[in-house]
């Protein structure tokens, strides 16, 4: 099937409209309690491009989901604009607030939110059915919706009859089958083990290749992050604190904040030596030699090197190196299958290296910890 196949089978007629945009402008958003004011958004702005797959990624409380609910009309902000396919669909300053069902977006939850009394094609048929489609179009759409994410056998099946998978992939086909180009999605993979989550995540961005749509969504897992986004906008107390490619956010981190939520770094404490050209760090494991983050790092301010333990290659001691190298000590090492990972004391630190394949280091053994200027990034402490 053809890509230009699939978007008139989701549409209904040839020539689909471009997904929409997103625009999102100064958005903030409070909550009120007896206790006082939660800060949810904080002077937020974003844009989602045509066919763009961003994921908002941050801990419990970032203000992520609430920002997803403002898009989807779900809450209302206390100030800022969004515009979605260039409409204004909320404006504090114009007084404008456009109900959901206007917005031109379709959402998965993480509860899928399927009738429990309806039969899989009539769930699918349901957004249709809403928008005044005669029974037998929004049937018939339905069904070759459902061919589309794996589920054609389905279609007469009630969704307590499904696994949780297959009642994820229902609530997918729903969302996609009115075509309005926009998908949003709060953490609909986090119900399910870990394989059916892998597999789902696979088929959703062929799904969305092959249709598409521009999609926002929400997560606390970096690795779905990483492997989903076409760009990850990690939040932190109701602010973006960076927003970039999955590589971007992993190896070129612009604030410890970013660096220690996605993924695992080693910290290693020093004071600034240097900051003219690169940046240097005295520690108690020498001197080292990194990349500044955005921090303004000033000559004998406190800093932290952050290195990642995949970015470190063991070596035997007093061998020749580029780059930042220390030693220390084994202290144990634990085989995970695609990696081992080593624990090595280097003075009175410990530090994790994680190398592909090979065999765990007898302990005690002295070995060389090796890690390029380039992978080594410094931050203000």
């Amino acid at each position: 099937m053809t890509v230009a196949t699939t978007r008139s089978i989701i549409s209904g007629e040839a020539g689909a409209q471009t997904a929409p945009r997103v625009q999102v402008r100064n958005l903030s958003k409070i909550y009120r309690t007896r206790r006082g004011e939660h800060v949810a958004l904080d002077n937020v702005s974003i844009d989602i491009g045509a066919g763009e797959f961003v994921v908002l990624l941050g801990p419990s409380g970032c203000g992520k989901t609430t920002l997803l609910r403002c898009i989807a009309g779900l809450e209302e902000p206390d100030g800022g604009e969004i515009h979605i396919n260039g409409k204004l669909v909320y404006s504090s300053s114009a007084g404008i607030s456009v109900p959901p069902e206007g917005r031109a977006l379709n959402m998965v939850f993480q509860s899928y939110a399927l009738w429990p009394h309806m039969s899989v094609v009539d769930n699918v048929a349901y957004p249709l059915r809403n928008a005044r489609a005669s029974t037998s179009e929004a049937r018939a759409r339905a069904a070759e919706t459902l061919e589309l994410v794996g589920l054609g056998a389905f279609t007469a099946a009630y969704p307590g009859q499904l696994s949780g998978g297959q009642q994820q992939r229902v609530a997918l086909a729903r969302s996609i089958v009115s075509n309005d180009g926009l998908v949003l999605f709060d953490e609909p993979l986090s119900n399910l083990d870990a394989k059916v989550r892998d597999r789902l995540r696979v088929e959703l961005l062929n799904l969305q290749s092959r249709i598409g749509f521009s999609a926002v969504y929400v997560t606390h897992d970096q690795m779905e992050a990483l492997a989903l986004a076409d760009r990850v906008a990690v939040m932190d107390v109701g602010r973006i604190a960076q927003i970039g490619s999955a590589r971007d956010i992993y190896d070129r981190p612009t604030s410890r904040y970013v660096a220690d939520f996605v993924g695992s770094a080693n910290e290693i404490a020093g004071r600034i030596v240097s900051s003219s050209e690169g940046v240097a760090i005295e520690t108690p494991m020498g001197r080292l030699s990194g990349v500044a983050g955005s921090d303004r790092l000033a000559e004998g301010a406190k800093a932290i090197a952050m290195v990642r333990p995949e970015h470190c290659i063991l070596a035997s001691p007093g061998s020749a190196a580029s780059g930042n190298q220390v030693e220390g000590v084994v202290e144990r090492s634990l085989y995970l299958g695609p990696v081992v990972q080593h624990f090595i004391m280097v003075g009175e630190q410990q530090l994790t290296v994680s190398v592909s394949g090979g065999e765990g280091l007898q302990p005690g053994s002295r070995v060389a910890i090796g890690f390029a200027a380039d992978r080594t990034r410094i931050f203000a402490a």
